[in-house]
């Protein structure tokens, strides 16, 4: 989890603070419901169109899957949000 919320914090700080975007916070949440986990990274920003190079498969990519992997059931996912929020989610289950 530590290398998933490292990696997660990375990307804001190289592609959502300025000059690469406008975030200026970062909000994280950790809750657990029962045996289910979720880990929340979000930032407050949009990253800018003009300096955003997407990198499909790249190596923070693999990280987070690789962190998924490793947890039972664990899941991530990446979502802009209407007001052009960053969150990044990364779901799991404890083990019995």
């Amino acid at each position: 989890m530590y290398r998933f919320f490292r990696e997660a914090l990375n990307n804001v700080i190289q592609h959502a603070q300025p000059p690469h975007g406008t975030a200026t916070q970062v909000f994280v949440s950790l809750e657990q419901q029962g045996d289910k986990c979720t880990l929340v990274i979000a930032n407050d920003g949009a990253i800018l169109a003009s300096t955003y190079r997407p990198k499909k498969g790249g190596y923070g990519t693999k990280i987070m899957d690789t962190v998924a992997r490793e947890l039972i059931n664990g899941v991530w996912e990446i979502s802009v949000l209407s007001n052009e929020e960053v969150r990044v989610t990364l779901s799991w289950h404890l083990p019995n």
